[in-house]
């Protein structure tokens, strides 16, 4: 058998200048050599759409020359502590706002904490309706600006300005009749009219804080953390000063008590917003690079459109669930009694002020994952989950740690009740093994939001809090009479469910044809390359498949993947495309795949 050989216009060259041409090669068998039982090589044209093995190597070839070397251990480490102290602090001050107003409420009665988490019932549910539509924006934002696809950054955040500002809308009117929801949770009157005229009065903070969110998520998309932690610091500054003056008066200002704490929240959440724009917008200028104004006949491309909602009715999803199941726990606390809401509503502020250090790191996985992706850059992306986790872990742990150490100085800070007290100092313990764990699972989520798997998070979300946190919380707090024990021992064993199919999940995900996705979705051409091996889905969608993840990008040339116009499909009008962040050999153009040799028996 002779040695099969290249043509002279190819030997010596590289293999991505091989896919530059539409290029035959020629193998031939000597019949001497194994005769009948050798396989026959065929030639096949050059635009047959066949599974070939050559196309197979050189695709291999091209996707490991495309990949820039891996950043070491330290310097991802470096990376993504200098994005997530910003972004802990960011958070940490953000969550702490709610927190102020809780502990201005803690001292003035048990009642009216009790009301105060009683409204947050159904304020905070209701607001994941329009926060998933907000969060979408970090994971679109991210893999477009990994690509370099800037412009299309910019058309992200308007889609998610106009939905968010028209969903705001019914959420705040359902503001003003909260007391016929929770007549099904309590029968305490005066705590029922106390929690109707608190969320009445924090109606004013639906808009203004999607809005912070949406801005927020795009700045951060883009690895910028300093205005959202300076604009976090600021207000916190004025939430305790608004709180204050609001609660007790100051002056010629007469005291409010009660409704002066929802009225301070309002106040803050409009001032975060504003402070953003001048700040972060227009004094630093850091929009220029992705924003060229508002421009509807980009930001309604059906294409786009259907990939934002898509994604962020996952979002919304997943949010929601993850946010109600614990709504509704507090439900179950109210049902125990106002002493044991008032203790389960300080623990809720404890772990969202955990929740704001510890996602520090999930943030940055989040970003850099995205980034990566779209750059078409798995193999980072990878390494960025692992020291994501690692670091993150680590902090949680910490986080947990010094908080049932100095467990008694913060709940002084919260309230005065010593029964109350006593009943947080008691559940303390399992409340932080619950942190850890929660800190663990959402730690790796935010990777599986970069790779817009929504559904595989609804999927998660669902089996750990619905079919085991709840009905858990639920027979060992109330069935068993376990008190509010029984209602953080069901969280920890949902907790650990979401956590071991997060670890799951991840172990089985084909980081490569996420890299793939993500390179689509930024609206890039990815080069065709046919794959001998069988045809089969990725492990998560095997297991969570769900039509809403699927890959709707063409060219925006209007041509398919092998470089021909599409029939029926008109040339867009759009974004100008540009090569992959860090790839761009592998983005740059879409050339035409080698034929070589088709194996028949």
């Amino acid at each position: 058998m002779t040695v099969p050989t290249l043509p002279k216009t190819l030997d010596g060259q590289s293999t991505s200048r091989w896919r530059a041409a539409d290029t035959k090669i020629v193998m031939q068998v000597d019949p001497k050599d194994g005769g009948a039982r050798d396989p026959l090589f065929k030639l096949k044209s050059a635009d047959e759409r066949t599974s070939l093995l050559l196309n197979e190597s050189f695709s291999t070839m091209k996707e490991e020359e495309a990949e820039e070397p891996l950043p070491t251990f330290n310097e991802e480490s470096c990376a993504i502590w200098n994005m997530g102290w910003l972004v802990s602090v960011t958070t940490f001050c953000r969550i702490s706002l709610t927190t102020i107003s809780t502990a201005f409420l803690g001292h003035l009665g048990s009642k009216e904490l009790a009301a105060s988490a009683l409204a947050s019932v159904w304020t905070n549910g209701v607001q994941m309706l329009i926060f998933g539509f907000a969060i979408s924006v970090c994971t679109l934002c991210g893999q477009a600006y990994g690509a370099k696809n800037y412009a299309l950054v910019g058309v992200w955040l308007q889609l998610a300005l106009m939905f968010i500002t028209l969903l705001s809308i019914p959420v705040m009117i359902s503001f003003f009749y909260v007391d016929i929801v929770l007549r099904l949770v309590t029968d305490d009157l005066e705590v029922l009219m106390l929690a109707d005229r608190y969320a009445r009065y924090l109606a004013p903070t639906v808009l203004p804080q999607a809005i912070y969110c949406a801005l927020r998520q795009y700045l951060q998309s883009q690895e910028i953390m300093e205005p959202p932690a300076v604009i976090g610091v600021a207000t916190v500054g004025v939430s305790v000063v608004t709180n204050y003056v609001f609660i007790y008066g100051c002056g010629l200002f007469p005291a409010l008590g009660f409704i002066g704490a929802p009225i301070a929240q309002s106040v803050s959440s409009i001032f975060q917003p504003l402070a953003l724009v001048v700040y972060g917008f227009w004094y630093k200028g850091y929009h220029r690079k992705t924003w060229a104004g508002f421009d509807l006949a980009e930001c309604m491309q059906w294409e786009r459109v259907r990939t934002f909602v898509s994604l962020s009715v996952g979002m919304t999803i997943n949010q929601a669930l993850d946010e109600w199941v614990y709504n509704v726990i507090s439900a179950l606390a109210g049902s125990l009694g106002s002493v044991k809401l008032a203790a389960n509503s300080v623990l809720f502020s404890l772990w969202g002020l955990t929740f704001g250090i510890y996602w520090g790191f999930g943030l940055p996985m989040q970003v850099r994952s995205a980034n990566f992706l779209g750059a078409n850059r798995p193999a980072a992306a990878k390494q960025t989950l692992y020291v994501s986790t690692l670091l993150g872990g680590i902090t949680t742990f910490v986080c947990a740690l010094l908080t049932y150490i100095f467990r008694a100085p913060i709940i002084g800070f919260f309230t005065e009740d010593p029964v109350v007290s006593a009943d947080i100092n008691s559940t303390m313990p399992i409340f932080c093994f619950a942190v850890f764990l929660s800190g663990l699972h959402i730690i790796m989520s935010a990777v599986v939001e970069a790779m817009s798997l929504a559904a595989t998070l609804v999927a998660i979300t669902t089996a750990g809090s619905w079919l085991t946190m709840l009905p858990a919380s639920y027979v060992m707090g109330l069935a068993w009479n376990w008190g509010l024990h029984g209602l953080w021992w069901g969280a920890i064993c949902g907790e650990i469910v979401k956590f071991s199919l997060m670890v799951f999940t991840l172990w089985r995900i084909d980081w490569r044809e996420m890299a793939r996705r993500a390179v689509r979705q930024s609206e890039r051409s990815v080069p065709a390359t046919p794959d001998v091996r069988p045809s089969s889905p990725t492990p998560v969608r095997t297991l969570f498949s769900a039509a809403s993840q699927r890959v709707h990008h063409v060219p925006r040339d209007g041509s398919d993947t092998k470089g021909t116009p599409s029939r029926g499909t008109p040339s867009r009008r759009g974004l100008r495309r540009m090569n992959s962040y860090g790839s761009t050999s592998s983005t740059h153009t879409s050339p035409a795949p080698i034929h070589a040799i088709a194996i028949s028996p």
